[in-house]
Order: structure tokens, then C-alpha cells, then sequence
């Protein structure tokens, strides 16, 4: 008998896989910290006490003093405004941010962000620095280019050589102390909005 070949295909196998889906989170760029006549660039001028100070721990860490509010008017801080204020520091008290319920930025009664002040004797910058912000130790060329508007001035009664800028009718400002007048002369200390004494 003539030979007989049987040719059986094998079975197929089929193995089915499932890619996990990936999700990737990004948060949100912080804002930048800036030193503006109108807030720090994370917060505004007149908003709420406690969303600014929540906001600036995650920037800044810990408070290192909090003043608790106090009474407004003449006191050791001078003439503050609002029925009471609070002075809330940070950054080894180098960085101070004020609150108050005077109806400067917002209707009164609600304790807002009035004010700020930063002074470092080490000169250490919290900010990214121009064209962002001015910080301490930029020169006077640098202000100007940020602020052409600026007013720098010699002898000022108070607190010697300084600058100003008015952003506009309102109560928005910034301003400081410089170790002079001329292009090279650098900014010691910034402040800006309404403290104590304005």
C-alpha cells in the first residue's frame, strides 16, 4: 500500500494581555513669590487673612512669630490701621505679612492682606529676580528697568535713601530702603500696601 502522510496543523494559542493604564498627575506651577505694589504675587492685596498665611507656609515654612491680632490705632507699631491687626512672620522673622480689617483693599470688618515688609541683613533673595521681581540687592539700574516710573530719592527723614512706586490711585505701593541713590546701589529692604505708621 503506497504510504499515506497526515499533515495536522497544531492549535492555535491566543494569549490575551492587558496594558494598566497609566495617569500621571502634574500640580499646578506654584506662582512665583513677587514683590508687587499690588501683593507677593501668590496673594493679592485684600484677600483673606488665613488663605494667605495657609498659601505662605507652603512657600516659606513655618511661622516663626505670630503677633496674634491686636488692637488698631496708635500702639508700639506706631499708627496701624483697621480695629485690629496681626503681623505674621516668616523665614526667621525676615518676611513679615500684615493683616487687617480696615477697608483699604475690601469692604471692613473681614481680615485681609495689607501689607508685607522683607529685610534680610544676609541679603538672601525669595524671589526668582528681574524681569519677575525686584529683590534685596538688586541695583537701582534694575529697579528702573522694572519700574521706570520709580522715585528714587536721597535723605528721606525716616529712612534715608529710598525708592516708590505708585502703581495708581488706591492704596497699591512699593517701596524700600537703598544703600544709595546712584545706577550701581543696590535695594536693602522692600515693602509694600499699608503698614503700620504709612
Amino acid at each position: 500500500a503506497p504510504d499515506t502522510t497526515v499533515t495536522t496543523a497544531a492549535p492555535v494559542t491566543t494569549v490575551a494581555t492587558t496594558v494598566p493604564e497609566t495617569t500621571t498627575t502634574t500640580a499646578p506651577a506654584l506662582v512665583p513669590v513677587q514683590f508687587r505694589p499690588d501683593g507677593i504675587g501668590f496673594a493679592l492685596f485684600g484677600d483673606d487673612a488665613e488663605a494667605v498665611i495657609a498659601t505662605a507656609i507652603t512657600y516659606f515654612g513655618a511661622i516663626t512669630t505670630d503677633s496674634g491680632l491686636l488692637p488698631g490705632g496708635f500702639g508700639d507699631y506706631g499708627v496701624c490701621p483697621g480695629t485690629q491687626f496681626r503681623q505674621v512672620y516668616f523665614l526667621a522673622d525676615t518676611l513679615m505679612l500684615m493683616f487687617s480689617d480696615v477697608a483699604y483693599f475690601r469692604a471692613g470688618g473681614v481680615q485681609n492682606f495689607v501689607h508685607y515688609t522683607y529685610y534680610s541683613a544676609a541679603g538672601t533673595t525669595v524671589t526668582d529676580g528681574p524681569p519677575t521681581s525686584i529683590d534685596l540687592g538688586n541695583t537701582v539700574a534694575q529697579l528702573q528697568a522694572m519700574w521706570p516710573d520709580v522715585v528714587v530719592a536721597a535723605d528721606d527723614p525716616l529712612y534715608g535713601d529710598v525708592f516708590l512706586v505708585e502703581a495708581g490711585p488706591g492704596f497699591d505701593w512699593l517701596g524700600g530702603t537703598l544703600t544709595g541713590i546712584t545706577s550701581t546701589d543696590t535695594i536693602e529692604a522692600i515693602r509694600g500696601g499699608v503698614g503700620c505708621g504709612e
